[in-house]
């Protein structure tokens, strides 16, 4: 129970973070000076004060924090949550492979095998009358 509403919250926590880490990533005026702030005519600029950059950095770095540490939090609940099946084991044999020499074995019944069911499944014909043996000289 308690796992589960933890994970609810962790997952919360992680999507708003990455929304707002992705728009805090949009306003940022690049290194160059292009970006966004260049098409709005750097209203970014105005609208944050001239020490718009730093303050934006700064948050970006807190939000990236957080959202690493929630997302790593939340694998942790999640993992602890399922079974500790892994995937390979949910997949069921198909065949097992004896390298002991028995293959040539099965090999060799098959045809034994095969060589019986022909004989049952066809009638036995009558036997031909034996030719005359030739005569000695």
């Amino acid at each position: 129970m308690l796992s589960t509403i933890l994970s609810v919250l962790l997952s919360i926590v992680s999507i708003v973070s990455a929304f707002l880490l992705i728009g805090i990533i949009l306003i940022q005026q690049s290194k160059s000076g292009g970006g966004l702030g260049a098409v709005s005519g750097g209203m970014t600029e105005s609208m944050f004060g001239a020490s718009a950059g730093n303050v934006l950095t700064k948050a970006t770095t807190w939000i990236a924090a957080i959202f690493l540490v929630s997302t790593l939090f939340l694998a942790t609940v999640i993992g602890r949550l399922r079974d500790d099946t892994s995937a390979a084991e949910l997949i069921p044999q198909a065949a097992t492979i004896d390298t002991t020499g028995a293959p040539a074995a099965a090999a060799a019944e098959k045809v034994d095998t095969a060589a019986e069911k022909t004989e049952t499944a066809a009638p036995a014909a009558p036997a031909a009358p034996a030719a005359p043996a030739a005569p000695a000289e």
